[in-house]
């Protein structure tokens, strides 16, 4: 059952639909104040960290920056976007956080087309006069609520769209 999202812009495009803006945060490491903001702005949501699904390996877990964790970063974003994606088709307005660009974003566009949940991408970038992506954002003197702001108002123009 799709819930209705309650004023404001929906990650899916309307109709109740449900989407996953995956939210690159270099500097948040895991406690972006921007991803909260966009949690409570968007209606219903689901705040995802990256993080976690590493964090929940008990045994074998390995330093993820290793070479030999490749397999291990690889299942837990794998994990990540299936769960986001999950709570898509639910019509839960999802942001996965993530401390840097998942190397493996093919997984998200692969869940986006087996789902028919849209698909965004937005990376923070908070250093002065770094030159943009197509889905960067700078923030460099934006205040978090600023950047929250920013982000809806593209997710309506639908200027992150990254798969459908």
């Amino acid at each position: 059952m799709n819930r209705t999202t309650v004023g404001g812009p929906e990650l899916g495009g309307g109709r109740g639909a449900g989407g996953v803006l995956v939210l690159v945060d270099p500097a948040g490491a895991g406690q972006s104040p921007v991803a909260s903001r966009l949690a409570e702005e968007l209606h219903p949501s689901v705040h995802l960290r990256a993080h976690d699904f590493l964090r929940v390996i008990r045994r074998g877990q390995l330093p993820p920056h290793l070479p030999e964790a490749e397999r291990q970063n690889t299942t837990a974003l794998a994990a990540a976007a299936q769960a986001a994606f999950a709570y898509a088709t639910g019509g839960y307005q999802v942001i996965v956080e993530c401390p840097a660009a998942p190397p493996t974003l093919d997984t998200f566009r692969r869940e986006s087309r087996t789902t028919g949940a849209a698909l965004h991408l937005v990376v923070l970038q908070s250093t002065p006069g770094a030159v943009p992506g197509p889905h960067t954002l700078d923030t460099s003197s934006l205040t978090p609520a600023g950047a929250a702001e920013s982000i809806l108002a593209a997710l309506t123009r639908r200027t992150h769209l990254l798969g459908w």
